[in-house]
């Protein structure tokens, strides 16, 4: 089977699974760099690891996820019978280093506010206050809105649904107002010449540009701020739109007035130790 043919059965595959579109994109992009490099279907271990050593210079987090999509590649032509064994299942993970989230500060997001334009101020505030993630802000329909909800499709073809608090709804009804004032058959906040909506990378831009962080850093902000004033992680994790508490763990950023609260919180209570006077 030559290699475009096995690559075509491949995506076929991959469209015809549960998977999200930038996920099949990832994992064609990672299948065509390693079938111009060896021939999946005879490709050894001891191949796949010299590769892998080659890459040693990259990210930890760049070759984890080329590895996983390795796995998911040979993985499936082992069990089509294209090949007589999966040459990655022997193959450790990649450890990624755990990193402290970089959080926006207020200060830059309050001083960027101030002169937004209508359109800048609701992308802003659906990362901070709505802590959509970047591919959902961008191609958020008109339609999501009802009342103080939106309902859009998320991560993993997934729908949720948030609550808005009234600064952002006053950006949205803000920015609803001069799109539709334009077009009134618009279905999008952000209308744009890619899909009728503004590219990922040119909100990323435009975010950066506004607030001097990028999306990420303030979705990062949103869900700490959250956090720090509720407690309540499963309600921040619903949010947030995780499917693991874990991965929310990771987003919450403790500042050092934090750190000395559970410290103090240590401290055996002075009633505890027989000091309190009769």
């Amino acid at each position: 089977m030559g290699e475009h043919a096995l690559l075509d059965r491949y995506e076929t595959w991959l469209l015809a699974s549960d998977r999200s579109g930038t996920t099949i994109t990832l994992r064609m992009r990672h299948a065509r760099d390693l079938a111009s490099r060896m021939d999946v279907l005879t490709a050894t271990v001891d191949d796949v690891e010299a590769l892998m050593a080659k890459r040693r210079h990259l990210a930890a987090e760049t070759r984890k996820s080329q590895l996983a999509s390795w796995r998911v590649l040979f993985g499936w032509a082992h069990r089509r019978g294209l090949r007589p064994d999966d040459p990655t299942i022997d193959i450790g993970s990649i450890r990624v280093p755990t990193r402290l989230p970089k959080v926006a500060p207020d200060a830059a997001v309050e001083g960027a506010l101030a002169g937004a334009s209508t359109r800048d101020r609701a992308l802003v505030l659906l990362a901070r206050y709505g802590l959509l993630r970047l591919e959902e802000l961008t191609s958020l329909p008109l339609s999501a809105r009802d009342g103080d909800a939106l309902r859009f499709i998320g991560k993993g073809n997934k729908e949720r649904t948030i609550k808005a608090n009234q600064p952002l709804l006053f950006a949205l009804h803000a920015q609803e107002r001069e799109v539709l004032s334009l077009d009134p058959r618009e279905r999008f906040y952000f209308p744009g010449a890619v899909d009728g909506h503004l590219h990922k990378m040119s909100v990323n831009k435009i975010i950066t540009r506004v607030v001097g962080w990028n999306p990420h850093s303030l979705r990062h902000a949103g869900a700490t701020a959250a956090y720090r004033a509720t407690g309540d992680i499963r309600a921040v994790q619903a949010m947030l739109g995780h499917a693991s508490l874990a991965t929310t763990q990771r987003y919450l950023h403790l500042d050092d007035e934090s750190m000395r609260r559970v410290a103090e919180a240590t401290a055996i209570k002075p009633a505890r130790l027989g000091l309190v006077a009769a």
